[in-house]
């Protein structure tokens, strides 16, 4: 996997993780960051215990924001 986050983004990325409070949105930016170190959907999916069709789905959703 390539990377797509620019350290700003990671940054920010992380200080929102730590500040929500939303465990469904936490999960999803922990998925875009694991993705973001070369982590597989499958490994991602294991590790928040999602299925791999969710973990492919917001990674997704999110890189498409990030790089438009």
């Amino acid at each position: 996997m390539q990377i797509f986050l620019t350290e700003e983004e990671r940054v920010a990325l992380r200080t929102q993780h730590r500040q929500e409070k939303n465990r469904r949105v936490a999960d999803r930016i922990k998925a875009v960051l694991l993705s973001d170190k070369g982590w597989s959907y499958r490994q991602i999916a294991k590790a928040l215990l999602i299925d791999d069709q969710s973990s492919c789905r917001e990674v997704y959703q999110i890189k498409v924001k990030v790089l438009d």
